[in-house]
């Protein structure tokens, strides 16, 4: 071989085994780095561990114990990421900042006594400091509500020098996370320098991540402290436990479809009675189930042993959540059953229903078939159900998401003994058959599946008999927040700046089934204080309401909504909600109430917020009263939400890209249908909204009697987004359809 190859050999091999121990230097690093990540997540896991177990035991917890808790998490901190220092903040009444607690690491001073004191010193001295929110760093952050990561603090505009000429400890990187519960920030953490002897001069993103993880957690312990009673809600505990248990957490309003033959499988009384959902079989003899709390092994076993089956996958979610689907899949199961088996048992037994017609209308089956209609209709979602009699049957729909389906026939002969059991729920008169009367349900007291709601019932005689429409009233309806109604973000905040002013009238318009009344009721729930007197009349009281003294207006004797608001005015109120606003007289007074030191509620059925104005002028009602008692004007629709499971995507054509108001190519989503939504392609309903708040230019163009037109623009450029905008907003962002969006709202 010549020299010269040989060398290059040499030289290739050399080069090769210096590769090698590269990459095994490498993969040592790589290695170290894992091990110690995984290190820092064990001490991660303990620390927030600590905190949950403090949450989920739901104990009152004392001041003292709160610094416990907060003494050892900021030392497990410390350790985990290595910090020099952490320091706490808490603001006070008054609004001030203060240092509750500041923790020196022990790699400062090792061994040493003197300098261990010298930081016990300092850290007592900033004890007596106060800092006032926007003021520093951490002034910022609280202000904020937003967190901050600084690589060199001398270098930050915010940031206070004398806190470190005060302690003489140097200052160099730091992260600030808010302690926040909701919209409310209690304090902040603060971590400050890494140690130099981790070879890192500035916190990481894992760094960040673990502090912002324990302020989450540390926050609602917090919040208990200071306020005992602050309610820990059932998504919150989930969310607890998942975590604790290392357990997934799933919102099973959008991810579960009831599996029948699932149910059946595993029985129905044992998933009733330990409150364990079946979600899926991951095997022969094993399941996938949500669970509540996954702590409870002694249910979990006993649900093992009555069933025979193994739960080999445990995801966690609200009870509230669990408890609900259980009762809907069992009852839906009973209820469409016993319905249709009813109607085939009508349809083909013609004397027993000659009989129950004409002689005992309180027969079971009758009973049974009123109820199971009753029941079947819940458990779908249905929010009215319509009787109809026609010449050779009756038609039995309900109306879901906003549209009617046909969901049974019954013959003619079940019409009269089922219209009668009707009649005898509601307490009206049974012998009367020619003209309307309307009624109300209770039906707890006529079933015993625990369906706790009420039911509106409008009865009317039509050209084949008379006809029945029950309004069903879900008393959990009224539990639902703001939040819930699909406001966008701004029309949200505008909305509950409204809510919270102490007097003026606010107006939700639109058409009947719009979600006006949900709307307002949300609204009334979210404002009800107890140094607070609220004050309604209805017609009729829907949703009876905790604290809220609520009138139902009878017309036929004088109790109309203007005299109902006439005797509110001498009941001392703050705050009075009018069903509706059908007269000038009524219109008057609510004006009268709102100039006069009342916030006023009210709805009327007009199409939109500018023709609400336009509607009281017409009424007769002078303009600068309209104006000057004006708080704000609510147009709202219902549009069905697609199923988050079937929706499908699709490229926007040009034409539909120029309908939703959209710029550039977007996707949206069509309707495809499974056995969540039953094939419609829909599962639930949100708001469409417009918001319009007067300005001083929209009042002095109210006060002129400008046409609607006029006053449409100058509302739309003081930044009133009109209800088709809101809409196609909701279309882009895939909650909707623009077909349905189409059905729902016109462009103008």
């Amino acid at each position: 071989m010549p020299q010269e190859t040989q060398d290059k050999s040499v030289e290739g091999e050399a080069k090769n085994e210096w590769e090698d121990f590269l990459q095994f230097i490498s993969s040592e690093v790589e290695k170290k780095a894992v091990q110690q990540t995984k290190t820092q997540m064990r001490k991660v896991d303990r620390l927030v561990n600590d905190l949950l177990r403090t949450i989920v035991s739901k104990k009152k917890i004392s001041e003292e114990q709160l610094k416990a808790v907060l003494q050892v998490t900021v030392e497990k901190f410390v350790e985990a990421v290595q910090a020099q220092a952490v320091t706490v903040y808490f603001t006070d009444e008054q609004g001030n900042i203060n240092f509750d607690s500041v923790y020196y690491s022990p790699t400062l001073y090792g061994s040493d006594v003197d300098a261990k004191n010298k930081y016990l010193l300092q850290a007592q001295a900033l004890k007596e400091k106060k800092l006032r929110k926007g003021q520093g760093i951490v002034g910022k952050v609280i202000e904020s509500g937003r967190p901050n990561i600084v690589e060199n603090a001398y270098e930050d505009p915010d940031f206070l020098k004398e806190v470190d000429k005060r302690t003489g400890f140097v200052s160099r990187s730091m992260i600030t996370v808010p302690i926040r519960v909701g919209d409310k920030v209690l304090g902040a953490f603060q971590a400050i320098n890494k140690n130099p002897e981790t070879g890192m001069d500035v916190f990481g993103q894992r760094d960040f991540t673990l502090l912002q993880e324990v302020a989450d957690y540390s926050a609602k312990i917090i919040q208990k402290t200071r306020f005992p009673a602050t309610p820990l809600d059932d998504a919150e505990m989930a969310k607890y436990l998942a975590r604790l248990t290392k357990c997934e957490f799933v919102d099973l309003e959008d991810d579960y479809d009831i599996n029948e033959k699932l149910f059946k499988t595993v029985g129905e009384e044992p998933i009733k009675r330990f409150k364990i959902l079946p979600l899926k079989k991951v095997g022969n003899k094993s399941l996938k189930v949500a669970m509540a709390n996954p702590l409870e092994l002694q249910k979990r076993d006993s649900f093992q042993l009555k069933t025979g089956m193994d739960i080999e996958i445990v995801v966690v979610a609200a009870a509230s959540q669990i408890d609900r689907l259980i009762e809907n899949a069992l009852q839906k199961g009973k209820a469409s059953g016993v319905a249709e088996k009813l109607g085939r048992e009508y349809a083909s037994k013609a004397e027993d229903i000659k009989v129950a017609e004409g002689a005992d209308k309180e027969s079971a089956p009758i009973i049974q078939l009123a109820n199971r209609i009753v029941e079947d209709a819940y458990s779908r979602g249905a929010s009215d159900v319509h009787i109809e009699p026609f010449e050779k049957d009756v038609l039995v729909r309900y109306r879901v998401d906003g549209v009617l389906h046909e969901e049974l026939r019954l013959p003619r002969g079940a019409l009269a003994p089922l219209i009668s059991r009707y009649k005898i729920m509601s307490e009206l008169d049974i012998t009367e058959h020619r003209l309307p009367q309307d009624g109300r349900i209770k039906f707890k007291t006529f079933t015993k599946t625990g369906i706790d709601i009420d039911l509106r019932v409008a009865i009317a005689p039509m050209a084949w008999g008379e006809k029945v429409v029950m309004r069903i009233l879900d008393k959990t309806a009224t539990q639902l927040g703001l939040d819930a109604m699909g406001f966008s973000k701004s029309n949200i905040d505008g909305y509950r700046w409204m809510i919270r002013q102490p007097y003026g009238m606010i107006l939700h318009v639109g058409p009947t089934g719009s979600g006006k009344t949900t709307t307002l009721y949300a609204a009334l729930t979210e404002v009800n204080k107890p140094q607070i007197n609220i004050q309604t009349a209805e017609d009729p009281v829907e949703y009876m309401l905790h604290g809220i003294n609520q009138m139902q207006v009878h017309s036929n004797i004088g109790l109309t909504f203007s005299a109902a608001l006439r005797s509110y005015l001498r009941q001392d109120p703050d705050i009075i909600m009018v069903g509706e606003i059908r007269d000038k007289e009524t219109a008057d007074m609510a004006i009268e109430a709102a100039l006069t030191g009342h916030l006023m509620f009210s709805t009327l059925h007009t199409n939109d917020a500018v023709g609400t104005v336009v509607r009281f002028l017409d009424m007769g009602i002078k303009p600068f009263l309209v104006s000057s008692s004006l708080l704000g004007i609510v147009a709202q629709r219902l549009m069905r939400r697609l199923c988050t499971k079937c929706k499908e995507p699709y490229n926007a054509t040009e034409e539909e890209l120029q309908a939703v108001r959209a710029t550039e190519p977007i996707q949206l989503f069509k309707t495809v249908g499974c056995t969540r939504c039953g094939g419609t392609g829909f599962k639930g309903r949100i708001g469409v909204h417009e918001l319009l708040r007067p300005d001083d230019e929209l009042k002095t163009m109210i006060n002129k009697v400008v046409p609607s037109e006029e006053l449409k623009k100058v509302a739309v450029s003081s930044g009133m987004i009109p209800l088709y905008d809101d809409a196609m907003s909701k279309v882009r962002q895939g909650i909707s359809s623009l077909e349905e969006a189409l059905r729902v709202v016109r462009e103008d």
